[in-house]
């Protein structure tokens, strides 16, 4: 029976250590004294498991290096997992957008799961244990040294150390380095999935706001990326939902200098109906009329801003009109920057997928050296995605094919 080492207790190292132990002898090495730690913060606590969308749409979702994983999610797909969760008794329900989540809205149950299953095929899982090097002779891995200066010889070894979103879970790209030192490239590191810090200073006034269903844009080289969900405004800019997937489309591009975006809070409706409802009752307050389709703190400070609060509707003027439409139809803010990426969710960047084998998940340069997870220059939008990219190139580099 072949030795398998698997780096990184997360949902890549826990799936790819069962995907491993039906033929293998594996240890799972965890730096941390649990397994599944950054698992636990996914979905707010609940744990967004993955999406139920067809797996064809998946690939919709994914937004760097998609054609990467075409054999990792058809390899163990979405229905996959549902059913191996399904058969270990976890119950879970599906949301909005198909987001999947525990039934109990508890990751706990998830990882007793994983946790269960290990045990069940004999990985044993080596805790509070750090990997300092690789064990490298003639191209081919031999095994890993961890800190505290033990080797520890395998057949193949398995790296799902993450990112490096997160560090208090336990990944702060340290084996970017290890891997750098062995001849792998490694792309730029971007946080992917976090708020955006704007320029202007009146959305400090908006802090708290939360607008349901903004439409999002920009032109970058002549490319609009435009994407719709919910936000909110904070005291440095901008969060939610449909932030945090837009902020993976432009993370690369803040490099390069600020970023103008636009929103449109009512896309259901023209510039025209917005026209008709300002001006609907003129007996009424501007910010009376707007209040029945904008939150009264966004009016409030939209007028204010253009400096309408005082005018009755009889006395607004035509250009002012335009101007406060601007600002709901077509809002122009500067991203300056994103938060740090110990505030992302998932790191963008990592292990140039150039560099590994997409059918098995094993290193061109390295032989018997694997990868899965967030290591790799792999990510997606919120949804459970970016856990399904976990489990199937997890389960992939298990198998060793």
């Amino acid at each position: 029976m072949a030795k398998v080492i698997v780096v990184g207790g997360g949902p890549a190292g826990i799936m790819a250590a069962l995907s491993a132990s039906k033929t293998n002898e594996v240890t799972l090495i965890e730096r941390n004294n649990e397994i599944g730690k950054k698992l636990k913060l996914t979905g707010g606590g609940r744990c967004n498991i993955t999406n139920n969308r067809v797996i064809e749409e998946l690939f919709d979702k994914v937004v760097t290096n998609k054609k990467f994983l075409y054999s990792a999610f058809y390899t163990f797909s979405n229905e996959d997992l549902l059913s191996y969760f399904k058969e270990n008794n976890l119950e879970y329900k599906i949301e909005y957008d198909e987001k999947v989540y525990t039934a109990s809205d508890r990751a706990d149950d998830v990882i007793e799961v994983l946790k269960n299953d290990l045990r069940k095929n004999g990985v044993k899982v080596l805790y509070n244990a750090l990997v300092e090097d690789l064990i490298i002779e003639n191209g081919e891995v031999k095994g890993v040294i961890t800190y505290s200066g033990e080797k520890l010889l395998s057949d193949r070894v398995i790296i799902t150390t993450g990112g490096k979103s997160y560090p208090q879970t336990g990944s702060d790209g340290s084996m970017y380095e290890v891997l750098k030192k062995h001849g792998h490239n490694i792309k730029p590191l971007y946080p992917a999935l976090i708020p955006l810090v704007i320029k202007e200073d009146f959305v400090k006034n908006l802090q708290g706001v939360s607008m349901k269903e903004v439409v999002i844009s920009t032109k970058i080289k002549k490319k609009k990326i435009e994407l719709i969900g919910d936000m909110i405004f904070t005291h440095f800019g901008i969060s939610g939902p449909g932030v945090l997937k837009f902020s993976s489309y432009i993370n690369k591009h803040l490099e390069n200098g600020e970023v103008e975006i636009s929103l449109d809070f009512i896309p259901e409706k023209s510039r025209e109906e917005i026209s008709q409802i300002i001006r609907s009752n003129p007996n009424k307050s501007m910010l009376n009329n707007l209040r029945t389709i904008l939150p009264q703190n966004f009016a409030k400070e939209i007028l204010n801003l253009l400096n309408l609060t005082e005018v009755s509707i009889h006395d607004l003027k035509k250009e002012d009109e335009r101007k406060l439409i601007d600002y709901i139809k077509e809002m122009k803010l500067t991203v300056r920057e994103t938060l740090t990426i110990k505030a992302a969710m998932v790191t963008s960047g990592g292990v140039d997928v150039k560099e590994i084998n997409a059918s098995n998940m094993e290193s061109k340069l390295i032989k018997k050296l694997y990868f899965a997870g967030e290591v790799i220059d792999v990510d997606a939008e919120t949804g459970g995605y970016n856990l399904q990219i976990a489990f199937s190139t997890g389960y992939l580099a298990g198998c060793g094919y």
